[in-house]
């Protein structure tokens, strides 16, 4: 694997551990204040956006991919810079903001299921299952009201934690199809070089 995919897959999975982290922080404590909440949450989107920002700006290769990258770059670090500067004014929209993130990586789950399923792998249905399954979870976050504010901080909780995992099991899945792909260029090459070189001894 490439030095760039690499740090694609490392940033991936970074963003992805954060919110597992966040996501068990909500599950246990959700007696967090209002204020608290939104720090934390507004320094995770910051983070998050910043590593999809760095995401484009290594592949600028005038894809609709990479253009994602930087408009969900772009606005997770806006909401995050936000919520950290009016935590008390969006509190009530929390849940509808995390449905929106939720639904970015739902889609973008199920774009890294087609990657998978060009690349012959056998998890590309569970994959695409997991991301559909995000994608529905952003939705109801995003639709339904919540009268106790504890209640959603743990339902985000549990969301969050499904979505991290769910995409770090995806990410792997997809370095193990781009590795074998390398591996049978590589193959491919060394065999192409082997016979040239027979052909010039000849």
């Amino acid at each position: 694997m490439t030095n760039f995919l690499k740090r694609i897959k490392a940033n991936t999975l970074f963003s992805a551990g954060l919110y597992v982290l966040l996501g068990l922080v909500l599950l246990v404590w959700p007696e967090w204040s209002t204020e608290a909440l939104c720090m934390a949450l507004g320094l995770v989107l910051v983070l998050c956006g910043l590593s999809d920002v760095f995401k484009f700006l290594r592949n600028r290769d005038g894809t609709l991919y990479a253009a994602m990258h930087l408009l969900t770059g772009v606005i997770l670090s806006a909401v995050g810079i936000w919520l950290m500067v009016r935590p008390t004014l969006v509190a009530v929209i929390i849940p509808r903001i995390i449905g929106v993130l939720i639904c970015f990586h739902g889609l973008g789950n199920l774009g890294d299921t087609l990657q998978l399923r060009s690349g012959h792998s056998p998890h590309w249905k569970t994959a695409a299952l997991l991301g559909a399954v995000t994608l529905v979870l952003g939705i109801i976050l995003v639709l339904s009201p919540f009268q106790a504010f504890t209640t959603a901080v743990r339902i985000i909780g549990v969301v969050l934690l499904y979505d991290g995992i769910s995409k770090i099991w995806i990410t792997l899945q997809v370095s193990r199809v781009i590795k074998a792909a390398d591996k049978v260029s590589n193959d491919l090459r060394d065999a192409a070089d082997a016979e040239y070189r027979d052909i010039s001894d000849e």
